[in-house]
């Protein structure tokens, strides 16, 4: 099972992202991520055997993680992995720090558990699609999403043809900024 931590917004946010989804997917084809999967990656951790999940549920009930506002308003793209993505508005220092300090405490409680953050910097973003197409980014347009995360997870991935399939192993709480 692949892992990783995620802020996972209500059903409620995740439909005010729809419309830039289906907008990408107007835009550059390829596969729509399902409401009911959006989210924003905090650490992707990998393939991971049974018995380490069940070290890392039992260790990760005791952690919290900050949360605060943000403004879902900047499309973006990994070429590479032909993924297209929301992230939030940008000010002069960058994303909001809250953030940065989250994914910074995520790791540092991880990596005594043997993962290492696999990015040199956070990114922080929805994806929207995956094996996007060719297209101007530039012509990305929807509306701004104010989105204050009430929920961050633990979530393992199980990969299937129709996209994978989710499951929540554990619930951190948040601090609000």
């Amino acid at each position: 099972m692949r892992l990783f931590f995620a802020y996972w917004p209500s059903a409620t946010k995740a439909a005010e992202i729809v419309p830039w989804v289906q907008n990408a997917h107007e835009l550059f084809g390829g596969r729509m991520m399902r409401t009911d999967t959006l989210h924003m990656t905090l650490a992707f951790l990998g393939e991971t055997e049974p018995d380490v999940i069940e070290r890392l549920v039992a260790a990760c009930h005791g952690w919290a993680l900050p949360s605060g506002s943000m403004v879902l308003n900047q499309p973006g793209r990994f070429k590479n992995a032909k993924v297209v993505w929301l992230g939030p508005e940008q000010s002069a220092e960058g994303s909001p720090d809250w953030l940065h300090i989250a994914y910074r405490e995520l790791w540092s409680r991880l990596q005594p558990l043997g993962w290492q953050a696999r990015e040199p910097q956070y990114r922080p973003h929805v994806s929207l699609l995956r094996n996007a197409g060719p297209g101007e980014l530039q012509a990305l347009k929807g509306p701004s999403v104010t989105w204050a995360p009430d929920r961050c997870v633990l979530v393992g991935s199980r990969p299937s043809e129709r996209g994978s399939h989710y499951t929540v192993l554990a619930e951190l709480p948040l601090v609000y900024e």
